[in-house]
């Protein structure tokens, strides 16, 4: 999909899709989006897998071919794979199973949870969908599609959406994709011009989003814990940005939490170590002036 490149991207991709009739080019005259552009591929692909790559990544070279073969030999709705994170250093992230076929109660029963967010002692399976390849009928027979509104969030929900309706899932710790840390990111430039409004709504509506979803205690303890996780992670920015003062971001967090959301994720949340304990401690029951003054010193205590 072209969607409205400024350069010769499209220009490029037509060159490839007169080459291989296997390329299909859609241009687009205008940027939609990258959320919007995925859903618009996924209406208009008709292979039996999806996968996805973002501009500024690569594919790590026979990567796919090894994703294809396993997928072939095991009958895998869902694959996902380790990856490469490229900056100053190079990292290989495996995920937080161990690698091998998941069938049935497994899925749903050890996969599932921990795409809704952390547990004790177990992380998250995060949603990057670069390190994922989905059979496509569970998507398009399922009509699920990337939610918009919930940007650079939306691919949570679109993994607990596939996993909750896939049989047989595959976690490979081969390495099929190379993530490059990105100053120029969505997600980068949303740390970097950090809107503490827009953060809570999108906090709020993947919360709201990821509860309508749940089905059992385990499911409704890992969404609340990543919630607490994101809420510390708004906080902290909230210190680092020399406009928002303790007494400004104390009425922020007051005003958030005008529905009592903000507290509900906090006490169902489980806490790890003694950071996130205080953290919950202090949102669950409004000491916000206390944990912004705190994490404010502790800021300025590393810098120096």
């Amino acid at each position: 999909i072209d969607n409205g490149s400024p350069d010769r991207c499209g220009e490029i991709c037509r060159e490839y899709a007169e080459k291989d009739p296997r390329f299909t080019v859609y241009t687009l005259e205008e940027n939609i989006g990258y959320i919007r552009a995925r859903n618009l591929g996924l209406e208009v692909c008709d292979g039996d897998y999806v996968g996805f790559c973002d501009s500024d990544d690569f594919l790590e070279p026979g990567g796919y071919d090894r994703a294809v073969e396993v997928i072939r030999d095991t009958d895998c709705d869902f694959y996902a794979a380790a990856y490469r994170t490229l900056s100053d250093a190079e990292t290989v992230n495996l995920l937080p199973f161990e690698p091998g076929l998941y069938q049935g109660e497994q899925v749903k029963d050890t996969l599932l949870p921990q795409a809704f967010g952390y547990l004790p002692g177990r992380a998250m399976l995060h949603g990057f969908m670069w390190k994922h390849i989905i059979r496509r009928s569970i998507v398009t027979g399922n009509a699920i599609r990337f939610y918009e509104p919930l940007k650079p969030y939306e691919d949570q929900l679109f993994n607990i959406d596939v996993l909750k309706r896939s049989r047989r899932v595959f976690i490979d710790d081969h390495v099929i994709y190379n993530y490059i840390v990105n100053a120029q990111s969505i997600t980068a430039k949303l740390t970097a011009n950090f809107d503490a409004e827009g953060e809570w709504a999108r906090v709020k509506g993947l919360y709201e989003q990821k509860l309508r979803r749940s089905e059992n205690a385990l499911q409704h303890t890992a969404l609340c814990s990543q919630g607490l996780m994101s809420l510390y992670a708004m906080v902290l920015n909230m210190a680092k940005t020399n406009a928002i003062s303790a007494t400004e971001g104390t009425k922020m967090l007051r005003k958030f939490d005008a529905d009592g959301t903000l507290a509900a994720i906090c006490r169902d949340a489980d806490a790890a170590g003694s950071m996130m304990t205080f953290v919950r401690w202090c949102l669950m029951n409004g000491h916000y002036r206390l944990l912004l003054t705190a994490i404010t010193l502790g800021l300025k205590l590393r810098r120096n």
